[in-house]
């Protein structure tokens, strides 16, 4: 529990010094949840963090009241007996701090700012933007150890399918595969299916040609495509693997498109290193597919941890990744996915995820599950 308690502080301390260091502010109001999962390991039921010098307050709700503090050790956890800003503002007039307030602004309604507004009164209200998704995307040990958890589990799962060969694919719908596989992962381990409510995409024959597949009625086909992204969920860490098998054998069009979208992803992991661009790397892995004479329809890959998809972001290989302001340099152990695809509407598609964790020298591949075309073909 000491160990434990010393982590989460650990981490409120980092993102203090770079809300002081970046935003001028020596106290900030969380109200993400899962930024405040990341900072006192609070589950659900609290709304908002507040830290500043000398005081650190985890505001719970009456429901969680007997469940939080366990969660949570080594923070003062408060049943607000008012209004949740109202009782920020009565925390930082007891301990007679005056000077300006960090909020997520990013992650508020225009009302919410509005009532914030009202209750600091004269108060400097700074917004610090993604300040702690932005120090997330760096991880510690203990969440690449628990990374690593979950890319096994996921493997394994997908493996006990594939034991069944080609007669247990036939015949079945993606509905029922996504269901046999997240009902493994949950037997090995996980405590759920790590894409939310989406779930796990499983995408047969030409429905393999969208890239966010919902799983249908459809029955697989021998000879085909089914295109495969997965991943489980443990302790709120997440892995996101994709593969792309054919049953049986593989369609003749389809060779190609495999053998490229295979070169683009080992091209991207081989240019993984602390210190280098993110549009570098996805320069040079989608000039692989461009070069094949094939567009580009997604990003290269993106950041993996408490959610399924984090900062940064590879972009396409042009501009950097949607919403992004500048081209981020890759960090020692940031977590991220590589999954370059190429998708032909009407004849399928193929796609090739794997998490990697960033190094100084390169980087460690957490997936293992072979990615050859020979080992995509399921007999």
């Amino acid at each position: 529990m000491k160990d434990r308690a010393e982590r989460f502080a650990r981490r409120r301390r980092g993102v203090m010094r770079e809300a002081k260091k970046l935003y001028k502010v020596d106290a900030i109001l969380v109200t993400n949840a899962v930024d405040i999962r990341y900072l006192t390991g609070c589950t659900e039921g609290s709304g908002g963090l507040l830290m500043g010098p000398g005081f650190e307050c985890l505001f719970m709700g009456v429901m969680y009241q007997d469940v939080i503090p366990k969660q949570a050790p080594g923070i003062k956890c408060v049943l607000p007996q008012k209004p949740l800003l109202r009782e920020v503002a009565a925390v930082l007039s007891k301990h007679r701090h005056r000077r300006a307030l960090g909020f997520q602004g990013g992650d508020v309604t225009w009302a919410w700012h509005r009532n914030l507004e009202a209750v600091m009164k004269r108060r400097k209200l700074v917004s610090v933007g993604s300040l702690v998704v932005d120090y997330r995307a760096v991880k510690d040990e203990d969440e690449i150890k628990a990374t690593r958890k979950c890319v096994k589990i996921a493997e394994d799962a997908l493996k006990e399918l594939m034991k069944g060969g080609r007669k247990y694919f036939v015949g079945r719908s993606e509905k029922s595969i996504a269901a046999d596989l997240e009902y493994a992962m949950r037997r090995l381990g996980a405590d759920r299916q790590g894409f939310g409510a989406q779930g796990s995409i499983v995408a047969s024959g030409a429905n393999s040609a969208s890239c966010h597949h919902m799983p249908t009625d459809r029955k697989v086909r021998k000879g085909e495509t089914l295109l495969i992204d997965w991943g489980a969920e443990l302790d709120g860490y997440r892995s996101d693997i994709t593969r792309t098998l054919f049953i049986g054998r593989v369609p003749p069009k389809m060779v190609d498109i495999y053998e490229t979208v295979f070169k683009a992803n080992a091209v991207g992991i081989a240019a993984i290193k602390a210190g280098v661009r993110c549009q570098t790397v996805a320069k040079k892995a989608w000039a692989v597919v461009r070069d094949g004479g094939y567009d580009v329809r997604h990003g290269l890959g993106h950041g993996v941890g408490l959610q399924i998809h984090e900062k940064p972001g590879f972009g396409n290989g042009i501009v950097p990744r949607s919403g992004a302001k500048k081209d981020v340099t890759l960090r020692s152990n940031m977590i991220m996915t590589v999954e370059p695809g190429i998708y032909i509407d009407g004849l399928g598609g193929v796609r090739i995820e794997d998490d990697i964790v960033v190094r100084k020298g390169g980087r460690d591949c957490l997936t293992t599950f072979p990615r050859k075309l020979e080992d995509a073909i399921v007999r």
